[in-house]
């Protein structure tokens, strides 16, 4: 739902191709994940989530930096396949073409015996009320499941994104430690986030 005066407006949840949704909003993007990838330190065990947002996460990374890289997401695995400094765990056994990531076909493996310290996520939407929000039903289980186990969650969403509710919840706001957006949010936001304790870096 998008909240407007009066009342509340339906988000259509209907799926964007990624290359669509890659075109979107791509400096506040860049400006998310020059910030991101100050986050990341030598021999850290790292997920990083589905989604455009976090594609480029990996670029241009010091090459000195000994990294654990669990990910679903295909632009990821390219990625993390050349580079000798990264262990790459591939989780997900079924390409989905719609979020260019992989996700389970059948019986998921025990991703909670893994031990991941960050998650780097991204989300369709973020609310207050329903969290963070997710409109691929087949990716649910990979993300609600990376949430509970990680030692620390780094949202990665951009200004376009908070507000909005999309069709399935797999983490509440309060669940996040650091919130990484390119703009400042609303005072809504910024009272949560200081009642809950969780940073934010814009």
């Amino acid at each position: 739902m998008t909240k407007i005066y009066g009342g509340a407006k339906a988000k259509s949840d209907k799926l964007k191709t990624f290359e669509q949704r890659e075109s979107l909003n791509k400096n506040e993007k860049s400006h998310i994940i020059n910030i991101a990838k100050d986050l990341i330190k030598n021999g850290d065990r790292i997920f990083i989530d589905s989604g455009t947002t976090v594609e480029n996460l990996l670029n241009d990374l010091d090459k000195d930096i000994q990294l654990t890289v669990f990910t679903n997401n295909l632009s990821i695995i390219k990625k993390a396949a050349s580079m000798d400094n990264v262990n790459l765990f591939v989780v997900g056994n079924y390409y989905n073409h719609t979020s260019n990531s992989f996700t389970y076909w059948g019986r998921s493996p025990a991703l909670k015996d893994f031990n991941i310290d960050k998650a780097f996520m991204c989300t369709s939407g973020l609310t207050i009320k329903d969290g963070l929000t997710n409109k691929n039903p087949i990716e649910q289980e990979i993300k609600s499941m990376i949430c509970s186990i990680v030692d620390y969650i780094y949202l990665l969403v951009d200004d376009s994104k908070i507000g909005i509710s999309s069709l399935m919840t797999y983490a509440k706001l309060e669940d996040v430690d650091t919130l990484v957006t390119n703009k400042r949010p609303s005072e809504e936001y910024i009272e949560f986030l200081d009642k809950n304790e969780i940073d934010l870096k814009y």
